[in-house]
This record gives structure tokens, sequence and C-alpha cells, in this order.
């Protein structure tokens, strides 16, 4: 069981003294912390970091020594839709670039309650147009998210199917968000384990997300006609409340005929690559991912 393992029990403790730190924190207040206290984890070594912005999109363009030209990695950042920015997850991104040998873009799209749906899609549509009128190819392109940035990444593509524009070369989802409900089978099952995500909060910033517009595919991607969505990588750990999400988005990909790498890490909570500094199973799963991207992107 994940809580035999030290490792993952004292991230367990951890994360419980941060839910009782912030219980009774603004959502301001959650978003200084947060953003705080991720930011204190070094980048990369070897990179470069420049901000720019996509038309009214904050970006930050963050390009490893080793990358190689033209390749390309955009990020989808988590945080429930309601928080998290470039300053909380810059040191994961920057890993993830160096990982794949490719520049990334990390936008910061706008953020909900203040902004609910769809003005993540929206700003999200207009980072990737960016980049292809950038010159860079669709075939030289990965979009990636994690969380509810997992949601983002898979809503834009299904976007990119409505607006008829190409498709990148995969997608990368790293314990993805995907309905907003919470019917799923695994709150069940491994609800009582999470030790980072129940129930109530996922109800509680889908509202947020979701405003006064109705659930729909866009929103919850598990109900989604996937048909046409690239190859794709999906990471998820054994112990997180969203692991119906992945299983159910593979399966729907896969009954398509998509190639999809499902991958399921025994004994792992939430993101747990996103905490790599508490979480020894964090750097090889971030390996994982740069070796998949690199195949895709077709850099040796």
């Amino acid at each position: 069981m994940a809580e035999k393992d030290p490792d993952v029990a004292a991230f367990w403790a951890w994360c419980k003294e941060r839910a009782a730190k912030r219980g009774n924190m603004t959502l301001a207040e959650t978003r200084e912390s947060f953003d705080a206290e991720m930011a204190r984890i070094p980048l990369a070594d070897n990179v470069t970091t420049e901000s720019l912005s996509f038309g009214s999109v904050p970006v930050e363009k963050i390009t490893p020594a080793t990358a190689t030209p033209g390749k390309v990695l955009l990020y989808l950042h988590g945080g429930g839709h309601v928080f998290g920015s470039i300053k909380s997850h810059r040191h994961f991104v920057s890993r993830l670039a160096v990982a794949t040998k490719a520049t990334a873009y990390h936008i910061d799209y706008r953020l909900a309650p203040e902004h609910p749906y769809p003005a993540a899609i929206e700003d999200a549509l207009v980072a990737y147009r960016a980049i292809l009128d950038s010159g860079i190819a669709p075939a030289d392109l990965i979009v990636g998210g994690e969380s509810a940035g997992g949601n983002l990444a898979a809503a834009l593509l299904l976007k990119l199917k409505d607006e008829k524009l190409p498709q990148p070369a995969g997608l990368y989802l790293l314990s993805p968000w995907l309905d907003m409900t919470t019917a799923a089978e695994s709150y069940e099952k491994v609800g009582a384990r999470d030790p980072m995500i129940t129930r109530e909060g996922i109800v509680g910033v889908a509202l947020a997300y979701l405003g006064n517009q109705p659930d729909n595919p866009l929103a919850s991607p598990v109900r989604a006609d996937v048909a046409g969505l690239p190859p794709m990588l999906i990471q998820v750990g054994s112990e997180e409340v969203l692991l119906s999400d992945s299983t159910t988005f593979a399966n729907n990909a896969a009954m398509t005929g998509i190639d999809v790498s499902l991958r399921v890490w025994a004994g792992m909570p939430h993101a747990w690559p996103l905490f790599h500094p508490f979480l020894r199973a964090g750097l090889p799963a971030i390996d994982e991912v740069g070796a998949w991207m690199r195949k895709r992107l077709g850099i040796i």
C-alpha cells in the first residue's frame, strides 16, 4: 500500500498540513500561497526564460541549452481552474522542456471564478494559433497539461477539431481532470485514499469554472467525440479520485483507434511529478514523458 512507502507517507502528511493551513484562506490568499510555495522549487539546470505575450495572454518561454530548434511544447498548468500560474509551475515545465529537448511555452490563462468557462479555452486557442503563426508546424508541437490544465489541453484539441485546425503531434495529460461531475467509480473506490482531492472540492471548483454555463463535452472531455485527436500519453496515480477520468478517456480514445499510452503509477497521488522534490517517483515519470515526447517530435 502507498502509506507503507516512507517517501509517500511523508508527502501524505505534508498534504494534510497544507490543507489545514489553507482551510481558512481566501482564494486570493490561496493563489499567493501556492505560487510562493511552488516558486521556491528551482528550475532545471541550463535553461533560459523569457516573458512575452500572445496577444493578451501572458507567456513564459523556457528554452533548454539542448533544445532542438523548431520543436515546441505548449503547456497548460493545473490548479482547478481557480489558481496556479507561470510562477507555480515553471520549475516543472523547465524539467519537461529539458527532458524533451524542446522549447516550452507556458501560459497564464484566465482563471475562474472571475473568468469562467470558456475563457481559459479561448486563451489556449490564442496561444496555439500564435505558435503556428510563428512558423512552427503542427507535427513539431506537443500540447500538455496536468489536472485542470489537462482538462484544458484536451478541450483545446477538441476545439481545434471543431475549428478544423490541424492537430499537434501529441497530447500529454498528467492526472487530468476530465469530468465536471463526481459520479465516476474512483470517487468511491479511491476517494478515501486520496490525500489531495475530495469530492466536495471538485464540486466547488466545477461550479466556479462553469459559472452559469451548463456542463458540456468541452468542459468534460470524457463525454466528447475524441476521434481525430493525436496520439496521447496519460500518466495518473493509483491513489487519486481522478483515476477514472484517465481510464475512461483513454478507453474512449483507444476505441476510435488513437494510439494511447496509459500509465497508472502504483501508489502515486495526484500530479506527483509536479512534486518531484518530495516524491522520488517524480523524476522517473518526467523522464518517461520526455522519451515519449522526443519520439513524437522526432528528436534523437
